[in-house]
């Protein structure tokens, strides 16, 4: 498939060839995941700026390694998941693997997390982790919300191998996307709360986003039948 073929459906409405092209297909899924992305990293930006406040040491923050490296775990994370959801809607082989890959991003994170954890006094850890854990979660799984609503309604009518994995790598991406964004608010600078919060949040927009798009394949497939 070439780039002409993924872009067709597109521009099947201006050119006229193919009237009536659902704009939400496996063939322009990635398409719509970037543009929902790029509204949703915009609208997270937007809920930073009106609601949670900017970190207040954005400018010092911007010039430390780990700043970056809390922004590109999970924006590696949603690269993964975008190209997983892709494969993995179109029954390509690899999907699986390339989540799998994200799942070694991960565990990276995590294993750091529980070197500086163990590294750490009961006391320390009880400040660290609580509530900030629970506000954490909170955060980003607000941000990915709207993202997560988009592509599950995106998707409802669209008929996918594996609801499933495509649903689970779908909400990975849009928690992933707001992870990311939330760095410009999480003041947190350790690997011991970022390793597990954000996997955290990421996990459950993957989850939520299977559920529901499972169980609206479910549906379809039982309405059809009828």
């Amino acid at each position: 498939m070439t780039i002409d073929d993924t872009l067709a459906p597109l521009h099947a409405g201006a050119s006229g060839e193919s009237p009536g092209a659902p704009i939400w297909s496996t063939a322009t899924l990635p398409w719509r995941l970037a543009e929902i992305a790029g509204a949703g990293a915009l609208a997270g930006v937007l809920m930073i700026l009106l609601w949670l406040d900017v970190r207040s040491d954005l400018t010092e923050a911007a010039g430390q390694a780990f700043f970056w490296i809390k922004a590109a775990y999970p924006a590696g994370v949603a690269l993964c998941a975008l190209i997983a959801a892709t494969w993995l809607a179109r029954g390509r082989p690899g999907g699986v693997t390339v989540l799998a890959l994200a799942g070694a991003g991960a565990v990276a994170m995590l294993v750091a997390a529980g070197v500086q954890n163990a590294a750490m006094s009961p006391a320390a850890l009880i400040t660290l982790h609580w509530p900030n854990a629970l506000v954490c979660l909170g955060n980003i799984l607000a941000i990915a919300a709207p993202m997560l609503a988009l592509a599950v309604f995106g998707l409802r009518d669209v008929d996918l191998l594996r609801p499933a994995p495509t649903g689970f790598a779908c909400g990975l991406f849009c928690g992933g996307v707001a992870a990311t964004v939330d760095g410009l608010h999480c003041w947190q600078g350790t690997y011991a709360f970022v390793g597990p919060w954000f996997t955290l949040a990421m996990l459950v927009s993957g989850g939520i986003g299977a559920g529901v798009i499972k169980l609206l394949a479910r549906r379809r497939r039982f309405l059809a039948a009828e």
